[in-house]
């Protein structure tokens, strides 16, 4: 079974899925789960190995997906006498720590041109990891994106057919062409990235969701996509088109507001 649990474990670590690894430090002198006995918890209800079962695994569980949710490890402890419905038969408290293995957010920037490099240094300083994509050799290697985790170059349909994108993905697009953005865009709509963006007037925009509404991409899609991406910071400079970006992201990301601060705390003089 422990076998099972690290290959479980290894394999999330892999591709990259937020983890947590559950381990009994003391049990209580009780018959539930022994000392060192271990357990993953990934996705919504995916888990592997034992804790002790009953009451004990099921309330483990829940804590461990509010660890993942925080992105936090911890020390937990179970008492069945406090716990309500979930009383069990054996005493004691059970102690545990959940540890997560959590990537962290992904900035995956599709274009390497101003705004890309711009928006790459800005996520570096907000602890994103950035995966850098373009068709273009010259404008994707490691001396132009030294600190970034993949640079890729190849078209973007191929790349981005087989990249894992999951909630915690970051998407903005800014290529060279209406056409490649179009491409970019309608290999991505419908993922679980927890945001993506585009750059462009409205007329690009109204012209690439038009060719994908006549492919079948639908509205409910498209409506999740942040076209033109960026807060309205009017400017056309492309640190600042950038940063305008960023902002948008981390207000996605953190559940902001576009409210100034001023406004939400109401300080009254």
């Amino acid at each position: 079974m422990e076998k099972e649990v690290i290959d479980n474990l290894g394999e999330c670590l892999r591709v990259d899925i937020p983890v947590a690894l559950v381990t009994v430090i003391d049990n209580g002198s009780s018959s539930r789960g022994q000392s060192g006995a271990m357990m993953v918890i990934w996705g919504e209800s995916e888990s592997c190995g034992s804790v002790g079962g009953g009451s004990l695994e099921f309330w483990v569980m829940a804590e461990a997906r509010k660890c993942l949710a925080a992105g936090l490890s911890r020390e937990v402890s179970f008492t069945p006498e406090t716990e309500g419905e979930l009383v069990n038969s054996c005493g004691g408290t059970t102690r545990l720590f959940i540890r997560v293995f959590y990537s962290g957010p992904r900035l995956i920037i599709i274009g390497g041109g101003h705004v890309g490099l711009e928006l790459y240094h800005l996520a570096l300083l907000q602890g994103f990891r950035v995966v850098v994509i373009d068709d273009r050799e010259d404008f994707i290697d490691h001396a132009r994106f030294p600190k970034a985790e993949i640079v890729l170059a190849d078209d973007f349909d191929k790349v981005l057919a087989d990249y894992p994108i999951t909630k915690d993905c970051y998407i903005t697009i800014a290529t060279r062409t209406h056409a490649t953005d179009e491409q970019a865009l309608e290999a991505i709509i419908g993922s679980e990235a927890g945001y993506i963006g585009m750059i462009g007037s409205s007329s690009k925009i109204k012209e690439i969701y038009h060719h994908l509404l006549d492919r079948g991409v639908s509205r409910e899609n498209l409506d999740t996509v942040y076209a033109p991406m960026g807060l309205n910071i009017a400017t056309v400079k492309p640190k600042e088109i950038a940063l305008s970006i960023m902002g948008e992201i981390l207000l996605v990301k953190n559940n902001g507001s576009t409210e100034h601060m001023r406004t939400v705390k109401n300080i009254s003089y």
